[in-house]
């Protein structure tokens, strides 16, 4: 046996399209620290190997040379640069084969487009957690279509198979008075081509039943055996229609879900503004040779700011205001659009509600006398005031009206279903029109692929 509240744990734990949807999250979630990296240091170190063509050495006096005077120093004197090259040194200032390391570190001090960019990061992950959490409602909406209509599928098994027994006990009796000469052949016939199409009948919903369990086991990601068991009946909301649209409008993720764009727009905003202010890095350098040169170092270091102000960039920083303010504009008219989009799926909802409502109760009633007239058309043929004809018209006739009671009676319950889950949850089909969520340009969301419903319900 597998309730429907067993089918739904399965296909939240085993479901792939959940799966995905996490995984998304995720990645959304690196959106943070891919962020917060523009206000951290970056450090980096850079190995080096050079061939030059020749090497290069400086040769220059002893400095105890500088001390003598020309009679000490005789013919090894200078009279222009006033020292004596008695002696000399050599300083390697390149060889042809040299090695190196440098490593180079800044920090951004004043850095404000990181702030729109670790803003827009967070709010780009909550608007994930939203789709997320759409994502798995619309999920388990989808496996509690699937089971109401597979139990549907069960009635109509039932149904096909209540009307095969009622027509082999009619050409049971059409067999008896065939045999006595009370009814002539064609009866015996007719009753025996209605048994063939209701067994016709049995057999087609048999295969919708494998049909409807077959799509249950994809939604709960395992293929397994089950019986179904019948849940309670899903109850009616409480409250008006106007309690239910302001439940809609205060719950519903596709609202939330705007508003989050109308912030993301703010923040693009004044990370266009950001756009317009200097910048401060801090720097730093270090340098390892296997060359002293002339600061006869090994080791060099170097430390700085920088300072960039941005005097004129072709305009591009207006583009990106104006930008900004349609986009803020564009999410204000989605907030609204998402409103009353809101407002008339609910009323919708709740006239089909109400319009499954009425039709189930006259299902019913046709159901009952259905079987009523199954009962007299059967018991004046035993007697031989009527024909077979109408016993068939009858058989038919309540096969029809059981059938369309149990869709009804689905019909009606999808319809309680849809309305209560259409006070929280969107259809995965309808865009939000996200903005750039981060301005260097990372801005993807996760879009959990969407299952279409079984049935076409």
């Amino acid at each position: 046996e597998l309730s429907l509240a067993e089918a739904q744990a399965l296909a939240k734990k085993a479901n792939p399209s959940l799966g995905l949807t996490q995984e998304k999250l995720y990645q959304t979630e690196l959106l943070i620290d891919k962020a917060w990296s523009m206000y951290k240091p970056q450090w980096t170190a850079t190995g080096t190997y050079t061939h030059h063509n020749t090497g290069m050495d400086l040769t220059y006096p002893d400095p105890n040379s500088f001390g003598m005077t020309a009679e000490d120093c005789g013919v090894y004197w200078n009279p222009d640069l006033g020292f004596c090259f008695t002696s000399s040194q050599t300083q390697t200032i390149q060889k042809q084969d040299s090695f190196g390391l440098s490593s180079h570190i800044s920090q951004p001090i004043v850095l404000a487009r990181a702030f729109s960019s670790i803003k827009n990061a967070y709010r780009a992950f909550d608007l994930a957690k939203i789709n997320a959490e759409n994502a798995e409602e619309y999920l388990l909406y989808s496996l509690e279509v699937a089971y109401y209509g597979a139990l549907t599928t069960r009635k109509f098994l039932d149904i096909a198979d209540n009307a095969v027994s009622l027509r082999k006990e009619h050409l049971k009796a059409a067999q008896a008075k065939f045999d006595v000469g009370e009814t002539p052949k064609i009866t015996l016939l007719s009753a025996e081509i209605s048994l063939n199409r209701a067994e016709q009948d049995q057999k087609s919903a048999q295969n919708s039943l494998a049909l409807a369990k077959e799509v249950i086991q994809l939604l709960i990601g395992q293929r397994r055996s089950f019986t179904l068991v019948a849940p309670a009946p899903p109850e009616k909301p409480a409250g008006d229609l106007q309690q239910l649209i302001d439940q809609a409008l205060a719950k519903r993720r596709d609202i939330a879900a705007s508003r989050m764009n109308l912030g993301i727009a703010d923040e693009l905003k004044r990370e266009a503004w950001y756009r317009f202010l200097p910048s401060l890095i801090a720097t730093g350098n270090l340098r390892v040779a296997d060359v002293k040169g002339f600061t006869d170092e090994y080791v060099t270091w170097n430390v700085g700011l920088a300072l960039t102000i941005p005097l004129y960039d072709g305009g591009l920083r207006y583009a990106y205001l104006d930008e900004a303010r349609s986009k803020i504009r564009e999410a204000t008219l989605l907030i609204e659009q998402t409103r009353q989009n809101v407002i008339s799926e609910i009323r919708q909802l709740w006239m089909k509600l109400e319009m499954a409502e009425g039709n189930l109760s006259k299902s019913r009633r046709s159901a009952e006398l259905a079987r009523e007239q199954v009962q007299l058309a059967r018991a004046s043929f035993d007697a031989g005031v009527s024909t077979h004809l109408e016993v068939q018209e009858a058989n038919s006739l309540l096969f029809v009206s059981e059938i369309g009671e149990a869709q009804e009676e689905l019909n009606y319950h999808l319809a309680i279903l849809r309305l209560v889950k259409a006070t929280t949850m969107f259809s995965q089909g309808a865009s939000l029109n996200t903005p750039r969520s981060l301005p260097s340009g990372q801005n993807q969301r996760p879009r959990p692929s969407s299952s279409a419903l079984p049935y076409g319900f």
